[in-house]
């Protein structure tokens, strides 16, 4: 099963850093490519942008407050889909980390290394507006 990893530091206390990724209802406000959220209770149901192509993505969240974030695919594009993100106090901020286990659709094979690539570009673009949001609510 494909995996994806991602890290980045951010200048901000691990509590305020996870607030901002925990606030999923706010994700269309700062993320471009997200169309729609939906939180009932542990489920989040997401429209997110491909390129020009919306898909739905629907999951169970598991919020580990301050700590961690584990996400499953409940319904959506992919056949598996797990995805855990920590929060780790270090030095001036926090450390964020982006883990993911993944299959796609048996036509997405035939993509694989382009939607692993997308998946990657995507989920980078997300930290760098995560940070950009956690940094103007510091200031």
């Amino acid at each position: 099963m494909p995996q994806l990893e991602l890290s980045a530091h951010i200048a901000a206390p691990p509590s305020l850093v996870y607030a901002v990724v925990a606030d999923a209802e706010q994700y269309p406000a700062f993320l471009p490519d997200v169309v729609s959220v939906q939180r009932r209770g542990d489920v989040v149901d997401m429209t997110v942008r491909m390129g020009l192509v919306p898909v739905r993505l629907v999951s169970r969240a598991r919020f580990i407050p301050g700590q961690a974030i584990d996400l499953e695919q409940i319904d959506g594009p992919f056949r598996a889909f797990r995805a855990r993100w920590t929060f780790a106090p270090r030095g001036d901020g926090t450390d964020v980390a982006y883990h993911a286990d993944y299959e796609l659709p048996l036509f997405g094979l035939l993509f694989a290394g382009v939607g692993g690539y997308l998946l990657e570009q995507q989920t980078q673009r997300q930290i760098r507006a995560f940070e950009s949001r956690v940094l103007a609510q510091r200031a």
